[in-house]
């Protein structure tokens, strides 16, 4: 989990334009702002942040031709849970994704606490030049299945898979996670893989794209049988030896019930969310006090009991793993 936080890149573009012109600027004064970037979460002790500021870019008109790397390092970041408090610690990773910055990836992190239900949080960061940033939120329920959600997969006589939850707060927004279990014999070493599981799949230029679930304020979700035999299919895409998979009985249901920070800034830019990956332009929603980005949380809650029935693992020339 550490590994995969490591590569995440949080891109902050706060380009300020300017005009060269002494008589006329249209874009007014250049102000320095910051912005503070931190999703908590229930499902892991790795919790992360990242500290950034504006910039002007070298030609004063496109913000990719700058170079330097805008994060900012050296600052006190401490959370509040009741009465506990957490000291992050400032890092730093070399790159692995293509990237303008020649410098190593900096971020702030803490290993020593998850989030739960309902909890109250607080962060507070204080700047090497004095300026502090606060944000407050509380964390989501933690999500409650409906009984009328299905069990086993195939359903006798349907052709979809339905997930139900009970709703929460008004505002609060979901994010529902589909994953098949399974190992491959890699020449004679097997490794566990994951597969995750589209809605449905969709025609586009002469081929079939995936669809997966966007985070929203619904509380259920509708996987077509279809996609899921197509996702079983694509597990030995190109290996005629179907019995080097084994996939495993119980499949992986995961909702993430986001806090209402992080749901309004989901449902103010419109665009798919990643928990690490979370992009802070002006004009977004921000809950910062003293600057800008977002501060808030989400919990992670399993359905445990869908299942494959095995004869249908079998038909694809699986071997099928009756879980314990």
């Amino acid at each position: 989990m550490m590994k995969k936080s490591f590569i995440i890149i949080i891109f902050l573009t706060l380009a300020v334009i300017y005009s060269c012109s002494e008589d006329f600027d249209p874009f007014g004064e250049f102000r320095d702002n910051y912005a503070l970037t931190c999703i908590l979460k229930s499902d892991t002790t790795f919790q992360m942040a990242v500290l950034s500021h504006n910039y002007l870019p070298p030609d004063g008109f496109d913000p990719y031709t700058n170079t330097v790397d805008p994060a900012i390092v050296g600052a006190d970041i401490r959370v509040w849970l009741g009465d506990s408090v957490y000291i992050f610690n400032d890092s730093s990773v070399v790159r692995e994704d293509p990237s303008r910055y020649g410098t190593p990836f900096n971020f702030y992190y803490n290993t020593g606490f998850k989030i739960s239900p309902k909890q109250k949080i607080g962060i507070e960061v204080l700047l090497q030049n004095g300026i502090r940033l606060r944000a407050v939120s509380k964390a989501p329920d933690k999500v409650s299945f409906d009984k009328e959600s299905d069990v086993i997969i195939p359903a006798v006589g349907s052709n979809l898979v339905r997930f139900i939850w009970m709703p929460q707060v008004d505002g609060t927004f979901f994010s529902p996670k589909l994953r098949i279990r399974y190992l491959q014999n890699e020449n004679g070493r097997v490794v566990r893989k994951f597969k995750d599981v589209p809605v449905k799949y969709v025609e586009r230029n002469g081929s079939l794209e995936p669809v997966f679930p966007q985070p929203s304020n619904n509380s259920i979700v509708i996987y077509q049988l279809d996609a899921i035999t197509r996702a079983l299919e694509e597990i030995s895409e190109g290996d005629p030896n179907k019995s080097n998979y084994t996939v495993r009985q119980s499949l992986i249901f995961d909702v993430a019930a986001f806090d209402l920070n992080l749901s309004r800034y989901v449902s103010s830019t419109n665009q798919p969310f990643d928990d690490l990956t979370v992009t802070v332009n002006e004009s977004d929603y921000t809950n910062i006090g003293g600057g800008l980005g977002i501060f808030g949380s989400y919990i992670k809650s399993n359905y445990p009991t869908i299942r494959f029935l095995p004869d249908h693992i079998e038909s694809f020339g699986y071997n099928f793993l009756l879980d314990e």
